[in-house]
């Protein structure tokens, strides 16, 4: 069989709570299948165990999965760009170095370069417990899925939703529960990727928004535009920040989806 016309998987992992869902082979692209199931506790090994016992289930069968990690699982920085750097060997060392100044020295992480930006940009970078992904290949490995991709949820939000953001300078907010990560650009570049602990309310990411205005040193009157997504409230309003208004983007649920309300299965849309 074709693997166009595989069943497709999305698997979306949260401290909290794990979900899958299925969208068919065929015509009408629609998930038919969504199925959740609890993590002992809010661990990475918890996530991975909650995986395991969804994959075992009977209704799964032969397909691509993709893993969609919560921001919580997921910390970020931007590997600038270096002249001196010439091959991807090269590009994977310095980013390591670059981790090392940012984060401190750790053995067993590994770290993913998510963007290919232009010459002389920074790239956006995403790093991530190496035992984990090791857990996650080694449960979807026993799994009938193949496992097509690991993504973080800041990078899968950006690349679904960057047609939304088709300007040089703009504020990305990605407020999960308690987890708020934001990605800045200026001048058409990455200038800033930060995350935060925080609830997912109006004036709360205001004040993260503001906050990071001022870190940046950007006066009102150059304010970007601010672009916020919200997987658990759709249609969140937010206050003016250092004068600009901003907007939320969310993404329509398929009919199969309509009503679902959760936060887990918003997540699930991003993935393209």
């Amino acid at each position: 069989m074709s693997p166009s016309w595989r069943d497709r998987y999305v698997a979306v992992l949260s401290p909290e709570r794990v979900a899958i869902v299925r969208r068919r082979r065929g015509w009408n692209d629609a998930f038919d299948l969504r199925a959740d199931a609890a993590c002992a506790e809010p661990t990475p090994a918890a996530a991975a165990e909650a995986l395991a016992g969804l994959l075992a289930r009977p209704e799964i069968g032969n397909g691509t999965l993709t893993v969609l990690l919560s921001n919580h699982f997921v910390r970020y920085l931007l590997v600038p760009w270096s002249a001196e750097v010439g091959n991807p060997a090269e590009l994977a060392a310095f980013a390591e170095i670059c981790c090392d100044q940012v984060f401190g020295s750790e053995t067993g992480r590994r770290i993913l370069l998510t963007s290919r930006e232009k010459a002389s940009s920074p790239r956006l970078a995403a790093v991530l417990d190496g035992a984990f992904l090791d857990s996650l290949r080694s449960v979807v490995g026993a799994s009938p899925l193949h496992l097509a991709s690991v993504q973080p949820y800041l990078s899968a939000a950006f690349n679904c939703m960057r047609e939304s953001l088709s300007r040089r300078d703009f504020v990305f907010v990605v407020a999960e529960p308690a987890r708020t990560c934001m990605l800045v650009s200026i001048d058409g570049c990455w200038s800033s990727v930060r995350a935060s602990a925080g609830e997912d309310r109006p004036q709360a990411l205001a004040d993260l928004i503001e906050r990071e205005a001022l870190l940046l040193g950007v006066a009102e009157e150059d304010m970007p535009p601010v672009f916020v997504h919200a997987p658990r409230h759709a249609d969140l309003e937010l206050p003016d920040c250092h004068g600009v208004t901003p907007e939320t983007i969310k993404l329509p649920l398929p009919a199969t989806l309509a009503g679902a309300a959760d936060p887990l299965l918003t997540m699930a849309m991003t993935v393209t």
